[in-house]
């Protein structure tokens, strides 16, 4: 398909009409249909532009120049060569024309001549040396004519050759100054790229957990993010933010299930896929790959997506944890004799005494 062909149908698939690509690109309307169309005749008066104008139509539908730049050039020179061939073609039907009307008057005067021949007969008998004059002044007009035809072929190729040096001169500086346009297209392109790569989601995984995914560079004006996963089987897909389900888990999904995540500050999604079949999951345009390691076959596929420092359970007021470690207990085997306590006195007995004092009793 030609390349104008491919310009055409994208911009058509893209629904714009080639007023919006005008707005885009700042080319005229007319430029715009002439490339569809293949109409290189409104370039005429500047071939150069015509790949300058391509490109800059490429690079705002979407298509691909560095596929298409080959083809243009060699239908630029193309479109060049024959416009040249059809300047030469003229010219040298010009020159034709120019001999033939010489010939022409050639002609007329032979006639001229023979009509008065038998004047000129009657003539050259009374003045010899007049015919021999006559003569010669013929062979010099023809002489003329023939000098004059060549003066005008030399006239034409000199300015044959003058066009061709204006135009590879003013080719040349429009070569040049399309190649520092293609290098600032170029430059705003990466420029464009960057700010756009700056401003894209990021997501990193969590160092030492399992399908945990942090979601980073967030800009402040963003609210929503978009979760999309491909569901080649049906199956249930519970939806949660901070532990509160935000999807109706008794739907069964087919298709493709799309879901706006309402963001907030230190916030943890949790995304479970009751049959997991290789799905494609992202958000944001992002590819998450889901890690089976330690996964089995029929459970569910659970994936935590974490913003900021995430979600932080509550912990209850009378949910207390005790460790052994904490406390540590003394005993006192030793007894008070009560009788001692009457006197004032503090006696304590070990053990051993405490044993046998109970025997005697």
């Amino acid at each position: 398909m030609a390349y104008y062909h491919i310009l055409k149908e994208r911009r058509t698939n893209l629904k714009l009409s080639i007023q919006d690509v005008s707005n885009q690109t700042r080319l005229a309307p007319q430029y715009i249909q002439a490339i569809e169309e293949h109409n290189l005749d409104v370039f005429s008066d500047d071939l150069s532009f015509v790949r300058y104008f391509v490109h800059a139509y490429s690079d705002a539908i979407g298509v691909n120049w560095q596929a298409i730049s080959d083809e243009v050039d060699v239908d630029v020179n193309e479109f060049a060569h024959q416009r040249d061939m059809a300047l030469t073609m003229a010219q040298r039907r010009m020159v034709e024309q120019m001999a033939s009307v010489q010939k022409t008057k050639k002609t007329t005067k032979k006639k001229k001549k023979s009509s008065l021949g038998w004047f000129q007969k009657h003539v050259s008998r009374t003045s010899s040396s007049l015919n021999a004059n006559q003569t010669k002044i013929i062979k010099m007009l023809v002489l003329i004519g023939i000098i004059g035809l060549g003066v005008l072929s030399l006239i034409n190729v000199g300015l044959r050759s003058i066009s061709n040096q204006k135009l590879a001169t003013q080719q040349e500086l429009r070569e040049e100054q399309l190649s520092k346009k293609e290098q600032e297209t170029n430059k705003l392109a990466n420029q464009r790229k960057k700010a756009k790569e700056a401003q894209s989601l990021v997501v990193d995984k969590i160092s030492g957990e399992t399908n945990a995914f942090q979601l980073s560079n967030i800009q402040s004006d963003v609210k929503t993010l978009d979760l999309s996963i491909t569901l080649p089987t049906k199956t249930k897909i519970t939806l949660k933010k901070n532990d509160e389900t935000i999807n109706d888990t008794s739907k069964v999904y087919t298709g493709t299930f799309n879901q706006s995540l309402e963001l907030s500050d230190d916030c943890t999604f949790e995304i479970s896929i009751e049959t997991y079949s290789d799905n494609s999951i992202s958000i944001d345009g992002k590819e998450i790959s889901f890690d089976k390691e330690g996964w089995k076959q029929g459970e569910p596929a659970v994936i935590t997506l974490q913003i900021g420092k995430g979600y932080q359970k509550p912990v209850e007021e009378d949910e207390t944890e005790y460790e052994d470690s904490d406390y540590d207990y003394d005993y006192d085997y030793g007894y008070t004799d009560e009788n001692l306590y009457a006197q004032g006195e503090d006696v304590t007995y070990g053990q051993d005494e405490y044993t046998e004092q109970t025997n005697n009793y």
